[in-house]
């Protein structure tokens, strides 16, 4: 494939704007992330990554499957956003109140909240393709929680960090008043796509239980001190994934709309093996010099790194499934990650220690990749 080639990519330009955005954005909290572990110490950074696979699990439970409806029948033209806007308001505020009185920690449901309202406006951002306010949305938010984060944390201490970072996502909330003010309510319109919101729904519980539950068995088997450790190499791991992330954000309404997206695809699979090696080889050189107190994430990246390119197959291969509102594969697909996830952290963490929580998180992720692509050909061949 040569440059020209390359430079005429159908979606090439809108993906260079959302991952423009997603780059600048990682980049500020990714050294603020990095800030923090320096500060608060690997205990502290281990127990906030706890309560962040806790937010992340509500808010997902609070959506209700409602971010890639939003994505994919908003790009369909549906008036579907001011529907799914009041259910989140409510659901997320019935999650808020129940962790509170769990885990008496403001920031946790103040976090919940944001993270459901800011995530359902990117989603309608990105479903009607509105590329340059996605940009302006999600770096503001970024700049924001890093501001308001520092000051609390300084203010508050660890749980400050959270409230921060709820109140940074909630302060777009003018954007879902204006939705509600001038769109009406339609719930049958939510009914009649009930199937879709459901597999949907599907999705993301069994997708945030693959990318949550090895946090949340780690912390009692190993301490939050070694989740630190952990929770610093999936940061890492992160940074690597940011590039499939960008892509899936555009190929996902682009595959709703019928847009061809067969070479960005293959572009990005080629760009995550050179993104692997230099998780393999450089990151590690880098970590003990920016972090020499998290000496343990060094031996865990490489291991990480490995799974770069089997979940970016996963995601582009998804983006295909979920545009042609074909989900059960996908679910599937986290049903195998959980499931080996679990079983393996299992088997390997009286070995291994923590590497084997690494090892584990690799062979879960290939084996709901090999299962991606087997289905993904099979329907290929059934359709030509």
């Amino acid at each position: 494939m040569e440059w020209k080639d390359i430079k005429n990519i159908r979606g090439l330009r809108s993906v260079t704007l959302i991952g423009s955005s997603n780059i600048i954005g990682s980049a500020i909290t990714s050294i603020f992330w990095i800030s923090i572990a320096s500060i608060i110490g690997a205990d502290s950074y281990g127990e906030l990554s706890y309560f962040l696979a806790i937010i992340g699990i509500a808010a997902v439970i609070a959506m209700i499957g409602g971010g890639y409806t939003m994505q994919v029948y908003t790009a369909k033209k549906v008036k579907i956003e001011s529907s799914l806007y009041l259910i989140g308001i409510i659901t997320s505020t019935v999650a808020a109140i129940t962790l509170f009185l769990i885990f008496e920690n403001i920031g946790v449901s103040i976090s919940v909240v944001g993270i459901v309202a800011f995530n359902f406006i990117l989603f309608e951002a990105l479903g009607k393709k509105l590329y340059k306010k996605y940009f302006k949305i999600f770096v503001a938010q970024k700049i924001l929680f890093v501001l308001l984060a520092f000051t609390l944390l300084f203010a508050f201490g660890p749980e400050g960090i959270l409230v921060g970072y709820g109140i940074s996502m909630l302060l777009f909330s003018q954007i879902i008043y204006k939705s509600l003010k001038n769109n009406k309510v339609n719930f049958p319109i939510i009914r009649k796509r009930i199937k879709f919101l459901s597999h949907s729904y599907l999705i993301d519980l069994s997708g945030t239980a693959r990318n949550h539950v090895d946090k949340v068995i780690v912390a009692p088997l190993l301490g939050f001190s070694v989740l630190g450790n952990y929770f610093l190499g999936l940061q890492v791991l992160d940074l690597m994934l940011i590039l499939s992330g960008i892509v899936f954000k555009y190929t996902l309404p682009a595959d709703s709309s019928g847009e061809s997206t067969g070479k960005i695809k293959i572009l990005t699979i080629i760009v995550s093996f050179f993104i692997m090696l230099f998780g393999i080889f450089v990151a590690p050189l880098i970590i003990p010099i920016v972090l020499p107190e998290y000496a343990t994430t060094v031996d865990l990246i490489p291991i990480l790194s490995l799974v770069v390119v089997p979940r970016t197959i996963v995601t582009m291969i998804g983006s295909s499934f979920l545009g042609q509102e074909n989900s059960k594969h996908v679910v599937i697909g986290n049903v195998i990650t959980f499931c080996v996830l679990i079983i393996s952290i299992l088997l390997l963490v009286e070995l291994f220690g923590i590497t084997g929580v690494a090892m584990a998180y690799v062979i879960a992720f290939s084996s709901s990749a090999v299962y991606i692509v087997i289905k993904y050909f099979q329907l290929w061949n059934k359709n030509h």
